[in-house]
């Protein structure tokens, strides 16, 4: 029975079993190894070897390994083998062992080989290292030792029986009450005990309750009908440790000659690790569809043709429908086209099976919206290193296209106008120059100041500054073709490009073009404000062939236009950029002279037009340089103005007139009203009412003797704030003149908001009475407004006697001219005054000793 047994057992084994003698010929095969070989029946393999049914190289490495195994001792575990099966033609992975045979007396007479198929274990390791989780599948150890086996019975049955316990797999068999009759090592190492300890016991001895009740009823019911149970995927759990394994198992009837079930026998396959791989697998695609649904990526395959054969984006991130993605090359996907790189790169890409990454495309959808994707693909290989496509991820990069290209455009354009910038204007200007040389034409460059923007900036402040600019850059492209191009440089500086001009005429007909369209008043805020520009030009090329040979000669020229009064336009000549460099090289020297102690004072008297005493003194800067000699005030404070060197200059004259008062007082003469002008730009600093404190405070001399003069076009460029820092500068107790009046567009009504002492009638005025009729009348209203309102006036620029005496005669109290004092030195003031006094007898000198 036991034999029938055995026979039973190898026949029902899915591995492929055979034992060979010395001389490689098969003494034994079990069914499963008949089948793959197509052999038909065990005795066509019995007595052959494996040049008889493999193919010559396949043959005679099987002949190697049993070999090895004979002369060594050793078994043979674990070699991986790709075998193909002769009924169908498909090749399956096996993992072969093979152990030394040997008979009663220890002698080896040949080998036992088992080989079980782990195809599919194959592939769940490869889907598992697909998704990138490592699984470590343990492999038992399959070194039992075969028993000797010979050509009789006993020798037959110990070779079946060390099969058995060779094997891996649970084998075993009972009787028909269930009861253990065999059981291999497989069997008793899961139940934690030996084999022989499970003969005559059943499953309630080792499994819970309940469990082994199922395994009773199962074979029972084979007991009963004679059929079989194959193949189920049990779950075991040892009573006594807890620990779970689960099997594939098979269990048969055993029939005898009558055909009288007698026995059962069951195999059963450990398949934890298989049931591991499988849920770690679901669970990694799992975890894989979540992250895709979760993140704004999603997931794409290709095959080996590069087309799309998988596509998953579940919340349509992509703005693709799957239909219209699956099936078809990145090239045909609808509405799609590559930027930056060309397809012929990606084309040599894909070619050479390599990676890419970040590949950007446009993709214009349906609907009209223009979607911008990045794809990254990695390619995959099959076990054999096959190519089988490409899989990667894709991603939305629209936002950041969107933010690269604002980007891109703050870059290149001015954020106040819009217009181009200096570095875009700089590239438009280049390719123009390129066009031009090309194409022998004329271009030119336009460079623009706009006059008097800062004293609007300084007074009505940034906001109507920025406005003026916005609508200063409208005018200019009105004034254009479409094919110029206007550009901001920063502040109040503008360039223009007129391309394809034919002559000097017509870009001057441009310029005087835009000269009329910036005189036409700007409303800001309800106030009306008026600008003039300044136009430097230079011609492509004449002027020069180069962008920054251009842009610098029409700058040179737009200086000169300035000079020339501002509100005109010069073209560019070598004469201009001569005189720029002196204008260059003044400011260097003007930057210096405060360091350097090159600015002096000179003061001029002003005489009381009743008594003809000295009323006061004005102080007037002077600029005294150690190689150009004196420099004329007219060229050194319009440049001061501009760069902002006026405040710290202004600064200095305030402090150095205030302690020369003081020092005045101190050598004996009597106290004067002194000065002093205020600028545009010092008149708005921030820092105007604590330069005046500090002033008196360091001089120690009295407010009242502290006159601060503004021009009327000052006060009325914003009149509310102006009337504050008036306010603020009287609260210290300093006197406040207005220079310059009669030029302005003041009235009564609003001189009269100013808390001011004096008034100053522009020397314009003076210069042709008595003899001119209208300025005769202006300056008599000048005088009776300034009575009227109780303010000191005083006449600017008087040169003559009969001035002098029309301005005594209409009751002007004060003059100032060189027809009574020119500015003179401190010391030369000194004996001015001492002369005065000693001609008038009007005051005696006080003895500073006193």
């Amino acid at each position: 029975m036991e034999r029938y047994l055995l026979r039973t057992l190898g026949d029902h084994m899915l591995d492929l079993i055979y034992a060979k003698d010395e001389n490689g010929r098969f003494i034994y095969a079990n069914l499963a190894l008949v089948n793959m070989t197509g052999a038909e029946s065990i005795e066509n393999i019995l007595g052959k070897t494996d040049f008889d049914l493999n193919p010559p190289a396949a043959a005679q490495a099987y002949v190697d390994d049993d070999q090895w195994v004979i002369r060594t001792g050793q078994p043979l575990v674990g070699r991986e083998e790709l075998l193909r099966d002769a009924k169908t033609g498909e090749s399956h992975w096996y993992s072969t062992t093979k152990v030394p045979l040997r008979d009663n007396n220890g002698k080896i007479i040949g080998i036992m080989g088992i080989s079980r198929d782990i195809t599919q274990t194959k592939q769940t390791e490869i889907d598992v290292r697909d998704e990138n989780t490592e699984l470590e599948l343990r492999v038992a150890q399959r070194t039992a030792e075969l028993q000797a086996i010979s050509a009789t019975l006993e020798q037959e049955r110990n070779l079946m029986r060390t099969l058995v316990d060779a094997v891996p797999d649970n084998i075993f068999v009972k009787d028909i009450n269930s009861k253990f009759l065999l059981a291999n090592e497989a069997v008793a190492r899961g139940m934690g005990t030996r084999p022989e300890n499970l003969i005559g016991k059943d499953d309630f001895d080792f499994f819970p309750q309940e469990m082994a009740q199922n395994f009773f009823e199962d074979e029972q019911t084979i007991v009963r009908t004679g059929e079989g149970l194959v193949n189920r995927e049990e779950l075991a759990v040892n009573k006594e440790t807890g620990n779970m394994r689960w099997f594939l198992t098979t269990k048969l009837p055993v029939r005898n000659d009558k055909d009288e079930t007698v026995a059962l026998v069951g195999i059963g396959r450990d398949i934890t690790l298989r049931r591991r791989a499988e849920r770690a697998l679901r669970e990694s695609e799992a975890r894989f569809r979540s992250l895709i649904e979760l993140s704004s990526d999603w997931y794409w395959e290709q095959d080996a043709d590069l087309q799309f054969i998988e596509f998953e984006d579940p919340n349509n991130k992509s703005s693709y429908q799957r239909d219209e993605v699956l099936g078809k090359g990145l090239k045909a996907l609808p509405g799609t086209e590559l930027l930056l790189e060309s397809w012929i790169e990606y084309d040599d890409l894909v070619a050479e099976r390599s990676p890419f990454r970040d590949l950007e495309l446009r993709r214009v959808a349906d609907n009209g919206n223009t979607y911008f994707i990045s794809l990254t693909g990695l390619p995959a290989f099959d076990e054999n290193g096959k190519f089988r496509g490409y899989r990667g991820i894709g991603r939305d990069i629209t936002e950041r296209k969107r933010s690269e290209e604002h980007i891109h455009y703050l870059a290149t354009h001015d954020s106040l106008t819009s217009l181009p910038n200096r570095f875009m204007f700089s590239q438009i200007l280049n390719l123009a120059i390129e066009s031009s040389h090309r194409y022998q034409r004329k271009l030119a460059v336009f460079f623009i100041d706009l006059d008097r923007f800062k004293n609007i900036n300084d007074t009505l402040g940034h906001e109507a500054g920025d406005c003026l600019l916005r609508q200063m850059a409208t005018r200019l492209k009105q004034c254009l073709r479409a094919s110029d191009v206007v550009g901001r440089l920063g502040g109040d500086e503008f360039v223009i490009l007129l391309p394809e001009m034919e002559n000097t005429e017509q870009i001057a007909t441009v310029a005087k073009k835009i000269l009329a369209a910036s005189l036409n008043p700007i409303d800001i805020n309800g106030q009306e404000c008026r600008v003039t520009a300044s136009i430097g030009i230079s011609v492509y090329p004449d002027d020069g062939i180069g962008e920054q040979a251009l842009m610098k000669n029409a700058d040179i020229a737009m200086y000169r236009a300035k000079e020339e009064g501002k509100n005109n336009y010069q073209f560019y000549s070598p004469h201009i950029e001569a005189r720029s460099l002196e204008r260059l090289v003044l400011e260097n020297n003007l930057r210096m002279a405060l360091e350097r102690n090159e600015f002096f004072l000179h003061y001029q008297a002003k005489r009381n037009l009743q008594t003809g005493e000295i009323a006061g003194v004005e102080a007037l800067v002077r600029w005294q340089h150690p190689e150009l000699g004196i420099i004329s005030p007219a060229q050194f404070i319009p440049l001061a103005e501009e760069t902002g060197l006026i405040v710290l200059i202004g600064r200095w004259v305030l402090k150095t007139a205030c302690a020369q008062n003081v020092a005045w007082l101190q050598q004996g003469l009597p106290p004067l009203c002194m000065a002093v002008n205020l600028s545009v730009r010092q008149f708005f600093d921030e820092n105007l009412i604590n330069d005046v404190a500090d002033a008196l405070t360091e001089s120690g001399m009295q407010p009242q003797l502290l006159e601060m003069e503004i021009t009327e076009g000052m006060v009325m460029q914003d009149a509310e704030r102006a009337i504050r820092i008036l306010t603020a500068i009287k609260a210290l107790g300093v006197r406040l003149a207005i220079d310059d009046f009669g030029v302005g567009y003041s009235s009564l009504a609003q001189i009269k908001r100013f808390p001011i002492d004096t008034l100053k009638v522009d020397s314009s005025f003076i210069r042709d009475i008595p003899q001119n009729r209208e300025d005769r009348a202006i300056t008599e209203a000048i005088i009776a407004m300034g009575r009227t309102l109780s303010l000191t006036v005083i006449a600017e620029g008087v040169e003559t006697q009969e001035q002098e005496a029309f301005l005594r005669d209409h009751a002007c109290d004060q003059s100032q001219g060189y027809y009574f004092s020119k500015p003179i030195s401190p010391e030369d003031f000194v004996s001015f005054m001492k002369a005065q006094a000693a001609s008038t007898n009007v005051y005696p000198l006080v003895d500073s000793k006193k």
